[in-house]
């Protein structure tokens, strides 16, 4: 016969069988309860409070969690006990599965924290002479896991764990399955990863609690990698030139972020040792810069990765002094140059499940083109040059204090710096807004001739721009405008047929929508289709860090995404050619 379960705290009534999980029924209900140990009463994160009905017997690891957690004597591990009669229950808030947002710019996306690396405190029983357990027996029995791997590293320091710990332990496991760290004590609340973007001028490195799935803290920086080039194939070339300067590229990028890493520790009073996995994501070329292998494949046709993905790699080999046991995961690359920066925004803009027909832009050095149409997902990139960052243009900057990134013409020209100081030069943002208006002044022409005398026009007393800059704009703008076009053309649709533009990138934070369209940069659809969606790279890297199910969902995605060569289509030429001109003429010019 049936018996009734109210859960009070939500106000819901269900029934269920006799001998039914208590979780398994408030799953039932609708309820995302918190399993975080799948089911085996170890993490004391499902625990409610029996109201109604005779609370059942516990055994000494859940009497231990109660008294950890300073629970009364009715609550309960909803993931051990099986009813029996009528029970009415109170959920608490802290039972409840959490979300933490990972993109938070003109996209939400909430993410439920369930990550690769997790921490259970154990109480563990010791042996005697009718039960002389080994050590490793011993964890196996306190973590109801049998054929657990452990490296020789980790085991040899069990025995002085257990010596220190006087049986109170912390096991911290990793996808289930392998015990990479042993800890004397209660470790529980220390429990953190790193999310890095590896941009080719910039680098991001976040730090996050990968218990609440909270950021603690960001550090950001140039890439040191620009010495050796500005851009990706400058620095392709760079490692032909001589063997031994992929190593110098591999230095640059793991000092920096080595540094990067230990300022952000030092800052937030964090060990390393309680640091357990990094999740990098970063175009192609800047994951094999990082994991030290040859970009030939990627310097000749048919331009491929030297691998699309990976399993976790040991962070420590990468070259990274977090715990010695901790992990390096690197977001899969897709196809040719569309790295891991596109599969881990197109995870934070949570692209697969968005409905219509959707472009995903990320305006950066390499600029790279994503379309869905349907069900189907295809991408290319197209080799915009580094002048949307500010670079190889004569009063360009990155954007740090004192760039121009915002222009506005009323009255009167009218420059906004970042930190309101006085310009020293212009960043991309910037760029956009007064080559969109001297098109509208006439002092540039659709065909990006400056139309004065001097071939030259001056901003500030100190800052122009020169015909040169001009062009550098020009060729940028149409190496984006130019693969929109023909990916649009191959998919057999038109601009007003976009049911949203993603645009990433911090690039895309202080774009003017209006000014861009005027240049070409983006097709002249309703600006309420596009959305601005940041550091979506970063963002992905978050959620590739706080959910084993995200990774999985990436690499699943990457292996039917499509890629589209651009190079051998003989439109290409002719599409390239055309969109030099400013603006946007139509859907295909």
């Amino acid at each position: 016969m049936p018996v009734k379960v109210k859960i009070l705290s939500h106000n819901k009534t269900t029934t269920a069988e006799k001998g039914t999980l208590l979780a398994d029924i408030i799953s039932t209900a609708g309820i995302n309860l918190s399993l975080y140990c799948n089911g085996r009463g170890l993490c004391g994160k499902c625990f409610v409070e029996i109201v109604k009905g005779d609370p059942p017997a516990c055994d000494a690891q859940e009497k231990a969690l109660l008294e950890q957690r300073h629970l009364g004597k009715n609550f309960r591990l909803a993931c051990k006990h099986r009813i029996t009669g009528d029970v009415a229950i109170n959920i608490p808030a802290t039972s409840i599965l959490q979300k933490t947002p990972v993109l938070e710019t003109g996209l939400r996306l909430d993410l439920e924290v369930n990550p690769s690396v997790k921490k259970y405190a154990l109480v563990l029983q010791k042996p005697d002479l009718q039960h002389p357990y080994s050590s490793l027996e011993l964890f196996e029995r306190s973590l109801r896991k049998k054929g657990l791997y452990i490296s020789l590293e980790v085991l040899k320091k069990i025995p002085k764990t257990l010596e220190r710990g006087t049986g109170k332990i912390t096991a911290v496991i990793f996808k289930d399955f392998e015990i990479i760290s042993v800890e004397t004590g209660d470790t529980t609340g220390d429990n953190y990863g790193l999310a890095v973007d590896i941009g080719t001028s910039t680098l991001v490195v976040e730090l996050v609690d990968l218990n609440t799935g909270k950021s603690i803290d960001t550090q950001t920086a140039n890439n040191s990698q620009m010495k050796y080039g500005a851009d990706i194939v400058s620095r392709i070339s760079f490692t032909y030139m001589d063997p031994k300067n992929l190593g110098k590229l591999q230095e640059a990028i793991v000092g920096d972020l080595s540094r990067m890493t230990k300022q952000l520790l030092s800052k937030n009073n964090i060990k390393p040792t309680h640091v357990y996995e990094i999740v990098f994501a970063g175009n192609a070329p800047m994951n094999h810069f990082l994991l030290g292998i040859p970009v030939n494949s990627l310097a000749l046709a048919p331009f491929h990765a030297a691998f699309q993905s990976l399993p976790e790699l040991s962070a420590q080999q990468v070259g990274f002094r977090i715990n010695s046991s901790g992990k390096a995961y690197v977001a899969p690359n897709i196809k040719s140059f569309v790295g891991g920066d596109i599969s881990a925004g197109l995870l934070a803009a949570d692209m697969t499940a968005r409905k219509g027909n959707i472009l995903f832009i990320d305006l950066g050095t390499n600029g790279e083109i994503v379309l869905k149409k349907e069900k189907r997902i295809a991408t290319t990139s197209t080799a915009a040059g580094p002048a949307f960052e500010g670079m190889n243009i004569s009063s360009g900057m990155l954007a740090f204090p004192g760039a121009i990134y915002k222009a506005e013409r009323k009255k009167r020209l009218t420059l906004h710096t970042i930190g309101k100081k006085p310009p020293e030069g212009i960043c991309g943002t910037g760029l956009i807004d007064l080559m969109a208006i001297f098109l509208n002044q006439g002092k540039i022409s659709f065909k990006g001739v400056i139309t004065g005398k001097n071939k030259e026009i001056p901003i500030t007393t100190n800052i122009s721009l020169t015909q040169k800059d001009v062009r550098e704009i020009q060729l940028a703008v149409a190496a984006i405008k130019s693969g929109i076009q023909m990916m649009l053309k191959i998919h057999k649709l038109k601009k007003d047929d976009l049911d949203g533009i993603f645009i990433a990138g911090a690039f895309g934070n202080y774009l003017n929508i209006q000014n861009a369209m005027t240049l070409g940069l983006l097709p002249s659809i309703d600006p309420k289709k596009i959305f601005f969606i940041g550091n979506s790279s970063l963002a992905g890297a978050k959620a590739l860090l706080l959910s084993e199910h995200a990774k999985q969902k990436t690499e699943a995605l990457v292996r039917k995404i499509r890629y589209v060569s651009l190079a051998t289509n003989p439109m290409f030429q002719d599409y390239f050619i055309a969109a030099l001109d400013f603006g946007w003429r139509g859907d295909s010019q």
